[in-house]
């Protein structure tokens, strides 16, 4: 045989793959060509599933919110401040700012909780416990909001969706997202 040249050898040892897309990961071990055969099996399994349930999972990018935020919300040494005149508001979408400010806080790591008290909510809203508890209500039946212990709320994904799809746009058509 020539220098540079090795005979092959059959493989006695079985061949182990992993695969990992997203949050799913299979191993699949044995002889080459059954592991061909079953990684080939479960990609044409897996990716139509992955892609429509990923075409139907709501999420919240930190960045593309934060993006949206510019004029509204800034980042202050004390935390993070509403800088827009948000008088035109309704109740229930004055608090979706507050709960969305605070768990945008936290996602930046700029607070640890993504969680807001009632009476926090009363004051940077001006507004009675009576109307605070009814929207509160309100939105955490919509799924909007979540009620996390005695007097603390947190916005959902849902909710911060909703935010951005709705009260945002008000904020800056209306001209007062700008500082």
């Amino acid at each position: 045989m020539p220098e540079g040249q090795q005979e092959l050898e059959t493989v006695a040892h079985p061949l182990e793959v992993t695969i990992r897309y997203g949050t799913i990961e299979k191993k699949i071990v044995g002889q080459p060509e059954q592991v061909a055969r079953d990684v080939l099996s479960f990609l044409t399994d897996l990716i139509p599933k992955f892609e429509l349930a990923s075409r139907l999972t709501l999420s919240t990018d930190i960045g593309s919110l934060a993006d949206a935020c510019a004029g509204i919300l800034a980042i202050t040494p004390e935390g993070i401040v509403v800088t827009a005149q948000v008088d035109a508001l309704a109740d229930r979408e004055l608090l979706l700012l507050h709960l969305a400010k605070a768990r945008i806080a936290q996602m930046l790591g700029k607070s640890e909780k993504d969680l807001v008290q009632s009476a926090d909510l009363m004051a940077a809203t001006k507004k009675s416990a009576g109307t605070v508890a009814g929207r509160l209500s309100e939105l955490c039946g919509e799924n909007l909001a979540e009620r996390r212990g005695k007097g603390e709320y947190r916005i959902t994904t849902l909710g911060l969706h909703v935010f951005s799809e709705q009260v945002l746009p008000k904020l800056k058509t209306t001209g007062q997202g700008e500082s």
